[in-house]
């Protein structure tokens, strides 16, 4: 009778050890689901924040029309004007930063990189990027700041490849 509650005793061991195991790969996957369903969520989202931005630019003349000016010329504008532009193009950079950053951290598609890259890149030479970025540049991170100035820094007929490759790390 002793060996076979020993024996009973072995089998339950093993028994709770297995139901332990198939527990920890249920977690493993749920937690795979998951991260999944987060990162799809924040990608949805950086998405989503930068077409609303692009959508709200075109859907409205009067504010399109004030970002082009200042864009080309904001010395033209009044002081109100360029306000606005500013802040517009702060929204952008903000939303370009924290899309910078999920993708460093692996988040999002490294492809989101060379988007930042050619959305600094085809504006760096318009005096109204050079006018934002002189005076709001220091309200960014260090390391973002870093990206766009080596972007600023590049040639106008740059290789849009080799400069993406340059900022990757």
């Amino acid at each position: 009778m002793k060996f076979n509650l020993k024996l009973w005793s072995k089998v339950a061991e093993i028994i709770g050890s297995l139901g332990i195991i198939i527990s920890l790969i249920f977690v493993a996957i749920q937690y795979k689901k998951n991260s999944l369903a987060l990162e799809t969520s924040t990608v949805n989202s950086v998405n989503t924040n930068i077409a609303n931005w692009y959508s709200f630019m075109g859907d409205d003349l009067l504010v399109s029309t004030v970002f082009s000016k200042f864009f080309n010329e904001p010395n033209i504008l009044t002081p109100e004007e360029r306000f606005q532009a500013i802040m517009k193009l702060h929204s952008l950079a903000l939303h370009l930063q924290n899309a910078y950053y999920l993708e460093k951290k692996g988040v999002l598609d490294p492809s989101i990189r060379r988007s930042i890259t050619y959305v600094f890149f085809s504006g760096k030479e318009k005096p109204g990027f050079k006018y934002f970025w002189k005076i709001r540049k220091d309200i960014f991170t260090e390391e973002f700041q870093r990206f766009v100035e080596n972007i600023i820094q590049s040639e106008p007929d740059s290789n849009m490849e080799k400069l993406y490759e340059n900022n990757i790390n």
